[in-house]
């Protein structure tokens, strides 16, 4: 009997810890996704000769 109540114990402590992860894992409601488009205006300052300075 006490085996079964620490292997609940266990089981409980596992969950709750998962959970807490799961739940710090999530992304703000209130974040904006990344635009993608965002990332092309940058290759026009990119400097193409730039491993030969």
């Amino acid at each position: 009997m006490e085996t079964l109540l620490v292997v609940v114990i266990v089981i409980a402590v596992l969950g709750l810890v998962v959970a807490v992860v799961h739940f710090g894992s999530r992304p703000p409601k209130d974040a904006e996704s990344w635009d993608r488009d965002d990332a092309e205006d940058y290759e026009a300052d990119w400097d193409e000769d730039y491993r030969d300075r």
